[in-house]
């Protein structure tokens, strides 16, 4: 059943690009590469690229860790969870996956609090700093972290493997003055962009590819399913 339905989704994303709708992104770097996660939370990486040693940030966590806990059974690595989320806190604290460190934090292009965006639907989990038809009608108090803080934060110069899944934030973040600055101190970029939702489109997600080519970044994988999940290697470090 479940290659049906991805099936089906590459259909209907292949419909959507042929008429504009979905971005079209090249990929520009040919590498071997290995799968992470889950049907709903997953993303390739370069094969054999990381080891018990490398440094790995999962932002936005909401109740599937599962890309993470892949990375930490294949390699031995520690990863470092942000998300601000009661649920997602709630979720990990009660999971206490081995080699996981929680940060009850956002991620954003800088520091300070800020108001988050509940999902209107309370079986939901995934919530965003920007109001939106799905999200807004419930809203929270959350504290932020500029990008430049989580490199202290984790205790690293470097990070070796960047994920974010912040439900629109992204292309805020991407577009920062901050992320500029510290792009060159991330080796690979795991992100999910939201073009799908009415707030942001296609265009949103051409502009924050434009923005991470110019920061040196080249992409090496998309989702073939959605198009919405894409890994970004830095070629400019």
């Amino acid at each position: 059943m479940g290659s049906l339905v991805n099936l089906l989704r590459q259909a209907r994303t292949t419909a959507k690009r042929s008429l504009g709708i979905e971005p079209r992104v090249s990929i520009e770097t040919d590498v071997p590469l290995e799968f992470h996660g889950n049907d709903y939370c997953g993303w390739k990486i370069p094969s054999d690229t990381l080891d018990a040693s490398a440094v790995v940030v999962d932002v936005g966590l909401g109740e599937d860790i599962s890309f993470s806990e892949s990375l930490i059974r294949r390699y031995g690595c520690t990863v470092h969870g942000f998300d601000p989320t009661p649920r997602a806190i709630a979720y990990i604290e009660g999971l206490a996956p081995r080699n996981f460190v929680l940060h009850k934090y956002g991620v954003s292009a800088s520091g300070g609090p800020a108001t988050f965006f509940l999902p209107n639907n309370e079986e939901f989990v995934s919530g965003s700093l920007h109001r939106a038809g799905h999200v807004g009608a419930r809203s929270i108090d959350v504290e932020l972290v500029g990008i430049h803080d989580v490199f202290e934060i984790v205790g690293a110069p470097r990070i070796n493997l960047l994920k974010i899944d912040i439900e629109g934030a992204e292309y805020g973040l991407i577009g920062s003055e901050a992320f500029r600055h510290c792009a060159r101190r991330i080796d690979m970029l795991c992100v999910e962009f939201h073009h799908r939702w009415p707030e942001f489109g296609a265009d949103s997600t051409r502009r924050a590819v434009g923005e991470l080519k110019a920061a040196g970044f080249r992409c090496a994988w998309r989702s073939p399913y959605t198009n919405e999940e894409f890994l970004f290697m830095n070629e400019a470090t």
